[in-house]
């Protein structure tokens, strides 16, 4: 009895690792990169934790709602440096300022086999409800995070929702300038959830621009905000990758931005490194070793996205690939978000610099895969499903530029980009012929990585049967938004960082496009540049396309 009764005082809590999702990033079969909980166990005892204060610099976070659950994540600090494993409670609640109702919760611990990143999933909660959360340090119920907030998603057979609101980021580069985007969509809180398309870290060392590839306008470094990450070398090792997400997670805007809304997320290239594709980057592949550590491609590759899984509040899509990141997201018969991996999956050789004559040689080369035929396959089937389930908006979310642009006098946009899908020809044939054999409307493509704002109808590479001036004939519509922070081609004096808010009603989808004047600052400041507009079933920008007012930026009615 008396054993008993101390081992309640002392907290043992039923908690231990099984629930913390972190121990499974990224996949629960490949063991090099998840953890054995089994042998993890052994090393701890099950009545004893940390029992000391825990602090949270990192912040909170919420992430892949779902209809009836969400992951959350936190990374605790312990006060002193202790062995023993952190407990925290997940609380759930229906209003932030009433935590005697508690509508889920559970004690779990983290370790420091996984830096202490602690990733849960709620179940059992109610569909379109908004909820707020915590994590309570089990050994001090005083001691407690900031309060976050996140929204569920709709059921897949919902038609009662008439409303969707995205918020729309990519390319955040924390020495490149502030993340006054992310704390402007915090404050104005004017949508549901946040879609970022990846790049949210860059590998690069802080002077990275000094080297050719790494530059951007006249090749002279444009970094204007005094902060090195660290470390401050190219990352290469998991504590590396671990380490500059620490970086990134320190800034206040972030978090907020975290905090106040679940996020759905894709990786890009920098979570990795440079123009990656399946065996390689522009920096290293499996027989060229990093410079620092003297790792090979597939080893760093490892850690960056081990890192990845422990860092954002993102779930492990399916247990038998450990490297599948691509999922979606249904909002009713409204939308559904497809995310795509378009880089680390199983993409085929891109420009990797040295390369660049040869890989235009075979953009045309029906074999090439951006995704991979697996994915590829899941790809079209979730769009066919989508239009057959009687979904009416069918957003892909991806990283980089569809449409083939002829921009005039700017040498990295000549339209044959073999970087961009203009690399991977018959990839995009394979799409669009998806989306016109099977009749499906209403598609929009959202994309990052450019560092610029691009938005246009799609069409036959060809153009036939597409009216330039009316867009009668499109197949679908692309918004690709610029970079939070990280500069462009254009430099910073006459070019915009920013973001785009898109959303979707049951008669029209609408783009809004915010521009930041400086990141060289931290401001609040920000302005419209445009707005447009897809109605139902058009298929193609309405005319005159952003109502003929930009405040920003060029207007070309270019397919």
């Amino acid at each position: 009895m008396y054993g008993l009764i101390f081992l309640y005082l002392a907290g043992l809590a039923v908690a231990s690792i099984d629930n913390n999702k972190a121990y499974d990033s990224p996949s629960f079969k490949a063991p090099q990169l998840a953890h054995r909980r089994g042998e993890i166990r052994k090393n701890h005892k099950r009545w004893e934790y940390y029992d000391g204060k825990i602090d949270f610099p990192w912040g909170i976070a919420s992430g892949d709602p779902l209809s009836d659950s969400v992951i959350l994540w936190t990374h605790p600090l312990p006060s002193t440096e202790d062995p023993r494993p952190v407990c925290l409670e997940y609380q759930v609640s229906k209003n932030p300022d009433d935590w005697s109702n508690i509508v889920a919760s559970d004690q779990v611990w983290t370790t420091q086999d996984v830096d202490y990143s602690y990733k849960v999933e709620p179940t059992g909660l109610e569909r379109k409800t908004t909820y707020y959360y915590r994590f309570v340090n089990c050994a001090h119920e005083s001691n407690v995070s900031p309060v976050g907030k996140f929204k569920i998603t709709p059921e897949e057979d919902d038609d009662e929702i008439d409303k969707l609101a995205l918020g729309v980021f990519s390319c955040s580069n924390y020495p490149y300038g502030f993340f006054n985007a992310y704390a402007n969509a915090a404050k104005r809180d004017a949508i549901d959830y946040v879609v970022h398309l990846g790049d949210y870290i860059y590998e690069y060392q802080a002077d990275g621009c000094k080297e050719a590839r790494h530059c951007y306008g006249d090749g002279q470094s444009m970094r204007v905000k005094t902060y090195i990450p660290e470390p401050n070398h190219e990352i290469f090792s998991l504590e590396d990758y671990r380490t500059r997400y620490k970086s990134w997670r320190s800034d206040a805007d972030l978090q907020a931005l975290h905090q106040s809304h679940a996020w759905q997320l894709i990786w890009e290239d920098h979570e990795v490194a440079n123009n990656t594709w399946k065996a390689g980057s522009a920096d290293s592949n499996d027989t060229v070793a990093g410079t620092y550590y003297n790792v090979s491609f597939t080893e760093k590759k490892a850690n960056a996205l081990k890192a990845y899984f422990e860092w954002l509040p993102i779930r492990t899509v399916d247990a038998d690939d450990g490297l599948r990141i691509w999922r979606n997201f249904k909002f009713g018969t409204l939308a559904d978000l497809i995310m795509l991996d378009m880089r680390q999956y199983n993409r085929d050789l891109t420009d990797l610099y040295y390369n660049t004559d040869e890989i235009r040689l075979l953009r045309e080369d029906e074999h090439r895969s951006l995704m991979g035929g697996r994915q590829e396959k899941w790809f079209y089937d979730r769009l066919k499903n989508a239009s057959e389930r009687g979904c009416q908006w069918k957003i892909i979310g991806q990283q980089i530029v569809f449409a083939n642009f002829a921009a005039n006098n700017i040498a990295a946009w000549k339209g044959d980009n073999p970087d961009a899908w203009t690399g991977y020809e018959a990839n995009r044939q394979r799409m669009l012929n998806t989306i016109s054999e099977n009749n499906i409307d209403n598609v929009i493509v959202i994309s990052g990585d450019s560092h610029a704002n691009w938005v246009s109808d799609i069409t036959w590479e060809n153009r036939t049967g597409y009216n330039t001036v009316t867009g009668d004939g499109a197949l679908a519509v692309k918004f690709a938004g610029t970079a939070v922070s990280s500069p462009s081609s254009w430099g910073y004096n006459n070019t915009l960082n920013g973001y785009f808010e898109l959303y979707l009603t049951r008669s029209e989808a609408t783009a809004v496009y915010y521009g930041i004047n400086d990141v060289r600052t931290h401001n609040a400041e920000e302005r419209v540049l445009a707005t447009f507009v897809v109605e139902d079933k058009a298929n193609k920008l309405q005319r005159p396309v952003a109502g003929g007012q930009l405040t920003g930026g060029a207007l070309a009615q270019r397919g």
